[in-house]
């Protein structure tokens, strides 16, 4: 027995030694905390996070330019509402970063296709989309710019409201957090898709095309579908989230 024991001994000091800095290898590899592996971790967190951040820093870099502009021509309307609206962009992208550096542990994790995959499908339309209308545009009416231009600062806003509240609750794929029921979300379930929703309506009525204004049915559609999800997901976690859905408005106020 004691030969034994000294050949597991040795053996025990030799895996030790071959551990960097003695650390158990089970805890090299250890998944970050709330996450059940690695490929969760990074399409959950990881990934959003590098993509919002780098749009924040990419629009932080464009705005001396724009100040910069406007000093020179002079401020007018368009300009100045334009440059308001990058204010509200950045401060949304800060939200969101913050947001996702800051946020609770998820009581369920997303799961199967429409939890996980469908969601971050939205994003990439959302994205693809804006950027195929914005260079396919035809002719801008001035018309059509001054009133998308206000319905994009009245989406942003609502938006930044419902984010504030939302905070640590807040993620891109449905996974379930307790639910945040002041501020916006008293009034309505999902505040955070209506100032998405009248963002978006605001840049294809500027933009001013029949396709553009199809583009913002179908990915309204979409964010109402993700809407639907994420309700289903919060009523089998929370029993509190019935009442709430009765008491509430699913995303327009009194109305719907």
């Amino acid at each position: 027995m004691t030969v034994q024991s000294n050949l597991l001994a040795q053996d025990e000091r030799q895996n030790q030694l071959s551990e960097p800095h003695g650390i158990p290898q089970q805890q090299l590899m250890q998944v970050p905390s709330g996450y059940a592996c690695w490929p969760g971790w990074l399409s959950g967190k990881a990934l959003p996070l590098a993509i919002f951040t780098m749009f924040l820093v990419t629009n932080s870099l464009t705005l001396p330019g724009q100040i910069m502009q406007l000093v020179r021509e002079g401020v007018h309307s368009y300009q100045g509402i334009e440059l308001l609206r990058h204010f509200l962009v950045l401060g949304f992208l800060l939200l969101i970063v913050a947001a996702y550096l800051t946020r609770t542990r998820a009581v369920d994790r997303a799961r199967g296709f429409w939890e996980r995959f469908f969601p971050m499908l939205v994003l990439i339309v959302t994205f693809a989309g804006t950027s195929f209308l914005d260079r396919a545009s035809g002719t801008y009416y001035s018309e059509l710019i001054g009133a998308g231009l206000l319905l994009t600062l009245l989406g942003y806003g609502v938006t930044l409201w419902a984010l504030w509240y939302l905070r640590g609750s807040f993620a891109i794929m449905a996974e379930a957090r307790a639910p945040v029921t002041s501020g916006p979300y008293q009034y309505v379930r999902h505040p955070l898709y209506l100032g998405e929703s009248l963002t978006m309506l605001g840049l294809c009525v500027s933009i001013g095309t029949v396709p553009s204004m199809l583009f913002w049915v179908i990915w309204t559609g979409m964010q109402l579908t993700r809407a639907r999800i994420e309700e289903a997901k919060l009523t089998n976690q929370f029993d509190d989230y019935r009442a709430y859905l009765k008491r509430t408005c699913f995303i327009l106020p009194g109305l719907y």
